[in-house]
């Protein structure tokens, strides 16, 4: 009677030191998901800002030569361009809070995005509960 006590605390044992190694795994696997959503979330607004910065650099430029044409001054279409910029870069000084708010709301939606809906046993995923 005492061997089979000793055998199932010694498997209950073992179980135990499996399942707080698994649930180790799942966590770091977690944590591995949710860093390269960051980074991938980071990485597309990166590549989405890089774009429109040359697309409005062009259309900028484009201007200053539309300007030219109709003001036969290549200095005052410049300037008129530059005061556009002045006038963008106050836009962004003035909106700093408002623009770190919306990019701290962006990381931590990326961050807490959980695409597997976990129950009591952390089996079912957000497909299976919503094909039920």
């Amino acid at each position: 009677m005492e061997k089979d006590a000793e055998k199932v605390f010694r498997d209950l044992k073992e179980d135990i030191s499996t399942y707080a190694e698994l649930k180790l795994e799942l966590i770091k696997l977690n944590t591995y998901e949710r860093i390269s959503k960051v980074v991938a979330v980071f990485s597309y607004g990166l590549l989405l800002c890089a774009l429109i910065f040359i697309t409005v650099q062009c259309v900028l430029l484009a201007l200053c030569f539309l300007l030219n044409n109709w003001l036969n001054s290549m200095a005052g279409a410049f300037g008129i361009v530059a005061a556009l910029y002045f006038l963008q870069i106050a836009i962004v000084i003035l909106n700093r809070n408002r623009i770190c708010r919306k990019i701290i709301n962006i990381i931590i939606s990326a961050l807490n995005s959980n695409e597997e809906n976990n129950d009591a046993t952390g089996n079912t995923s957000s497909e299976e509960g919503r094909q039920k």
